[in-house]
């Protein structure tokens, strides 16, 4: 096996951006210091302010870029301010830019990065009072399912496409009448908001069903969201998106939202999974299957996948290499020994590319049987 560096003193930076920004961004990021960037393809959700005919009709989802990087803490403000003051991301409707720590982060010598073996000494600034919703679901889903989160009030979710499967999907029958292809569904939320929009994208979803799709909460360190989550028709000065905006900072926070239903219960009468780890792996596409299927052998109930591409990669060749990122959730004590069954899968195929990365997850929801 490949000597890794491991660090855990890493974040994962994620950048929600409209297409025009992405190239200025980009390249104002790699030069604060962040390297191994990865573009994923994605398109936003909006809420039509417009008459019966906009509703009858909306507008297409705006297209998106997702950027992805894992940066070391003692960078991640520097970057940060550097991508927020480039792409104008204090602007209503301008993008997202957002940290979550890592566990830990393990690095091959051949994958681009500028992590040191660090052990806590650079520890993630943990101020912000946000959480990260994401929701797997199956193809024609996500749109359903993002509505219902715009409608508790979540800055406009991003989908991107995907695959993914289960311990189902290695049976030979099952993979024949079911597709492995995914929508993933994602908001950036304050954690005051968390449980009712977390509980309306399950119900939209039918999460709790069996097939349905795994959803599951992340913490987040630091950001700031102004994605769209609007689109008006009308003659008014300012949309709906700017005028909750402003009350915001009239009220000097956001709870004054809440007043509105705050009668109704929201609650999801379920059974959570509790405290989780996300374990992530990066590696070329080529290689993915592979991964992906060590994965499942190595005990996993799932795997996901998304697919970009590595736009700051050494050479011509390599920026058009399409990279893809595995992803499990296990429990904390099932963490390394599927890690070291993965990255001994991966070193028998001799790829010498290729990261993981650790996140906590404390809430998940998926079809339980019974």
């Amino acid at each position: 096996m490949s000597k890794l560096t491991i660090s855990n003193s890493v974040s994962l930076l994620t950048l929600i951006l409209p297409k025009e920004s992405v190239g200025v961004v980009s390249t104002a990021i790699a030069e604060e210091g962040a390297k191994g960037i990865v573009q994923i393809s994605a398109r936003g959700s909006v809420l039509n302010e417009g008459g019966l005919l906009q509703r009858m009709f909306p507008p297409p989802a705006p297209e998106q870029q997702l950027l992805q990087a894992l940066v070391p803490n003692s960078k991640i403000d520097q970057i940060t301010d550097r991508a927020i003051a480039v792409g104008n991301l204090d602007k209503v409707g301008s993008g997202a830019v957002f940290t979550i720590s890592c566990n830990d982060a393990h690095f091959s010598q051949n994958f681009p990065s500028n992590v040191d073996s660090v052990n806590g000494d650079n520890p993630a600034n943990q101020s912000a009072n946000l959480e990260a919703i994401c929701c797997i679901c199956e193809i024609g889903v996500a749109d359903d399912i993002a509505k219902a989160a715009l409608q508790n009030g979540a800055p406009g979710p991003t989908v991107t496409f995907g695959e993914g499967g289960g311990i189902r999907d290695k049976i030979p029958l099952l993979r024949i009448t079911k597709g492995p292809e995914k929508e993933f569904v994602w908001c950036v939320v304050d954690k005051s908001d968390s449980d009712a929009i977390f509980a309306d994208m399950a119900r939209a979803g039918r999460i709790t069903e069996p097939g349905r799709g795994f959803m599951y909460s992340i913490p987040v360190n630091s950001g700031l969201i102004n994605v769209s989550s609007t689109v008006s028709s009308s003659a008014h000065g300012a949309n709906m998106e700017q005028i909750i905006a402003a009350l915001d900072d009239l009220k000097g926070d956001k709870e004054w939202r809440q007043s509105i239903d705050s009668s109704k219960s929201k609650s999801l009468k379920t059974t959570y999974l509790k405290d989780l780890v996300g374990i992530y792996c990066i590696v070329p596409r080529d290689n993915y299957s592979e991964v992906y299927d060590a994965v499942l052998d190595s005990g996993a109930p799932g795997v996901s996948t998304n697919f970009g591409v590595m736009i700051d990669a050494d050479s011509d060749q390599q920026q058009n290499e399409e990279w893809a990122l595995v992803y499990t959730s296990v429990g904390p004590n099932s963490v390394n020994d599927l890690r070291n069954t993965v990255e001994d899968k991966i070193s028998s195929l001799g790829i010498d590319r290729f990261a993981f990365y650790t996140l906590p997850i404390p809430r998940a929801l998926t079809y339980l049987g019974g």
